[in-house]
């Protein structure tokens, strides 16, 4: 095996935008700081709050706050053996030695491919998407990661304890496509709210 510094053709060095080649790796990293973030937010809810979950304000900060540049200055990309792999906290299992490169346009990158992954989501849509451990799902399997990953990789899979009004827009455990995309352009609450004043 031999390491050497990541090779980019030309028009990738000179790109502000994420190489498509790693685009799915890159959603991962997003996935990532995002539920970490979720999660962390939702430590600092008092004990004393019944409600368990981010109201909308806090959701908003946190969904907003994830594509600064500094989010990604833990990340870095490296050539071994002839293939490219990014390394950081959401690929905890790659440890191996040898050059890696970053900073320069990378966190550019990274920034402009954590806006867009995000901006056809409400904030309230992506937290459900957390909430119900669809987070990866919803913004990776679905078209970044489609035909190289099929399954959830263990350091992006955010599970939790569903609440009532969580539970309505799931159907035996299982994602209601259909049903649950309607609910969350209705942002879900809402119907929810209705749905649980009849129960």
């Amino acid at each position: 095996m031999s390491f050497s510094q990541p090779s980019l053709t030309e028009e990738e060095q000179k790109s502000h935008q994420f190489p498509s080649r790693y685009r799915c790796e890159a959603c991962q990293i997003v996935v990532h700081n995002l539920g970490t973030d979720f999660r962390t937010a939702e430590t600092k809810i008092p004990k004393k709050k019944k409600k368990r979950t981010l109201g909308d304000i806090e959701i908003m900060e946190t969904v907003e706050d994830v594509c600064v540049k500094e989010k990604f200055d833990a990340y870095s990309i490296q050539e071994f053996g002839g293939k490219v792999t990014f390394k950081g906290p959401a690929f905890p299992d790659r440890t191996d030695p040898g050059m890696s490169m970053g900073g320069g346009l990378w966190p550019i990158r990274y920034k402009n491919h954590c806006g867009d992954l995000l901006e056809e989501y409400s904030e309230d849509e992506v937290y459900a998407f957390y909430r119900q451990g669809n987070l990866f799902y919803e913004l990776c399997l679905r078209r970044q990661c489609k035909g190289q990953l099929t399954e959830t990789p263990a350091s992006v899979d955010f599970q939790h304890t569903l609440t009532p009004e969580e539970q309505i827009c799931k159907v035996d455990g299982v994602e209601a496509s259909a049903l649950t995309r309607v609910v969350r352009r209705w942002n879900c609450k809402y119907l929810t709210q209705t749905i649980l004043a009849t129960i």
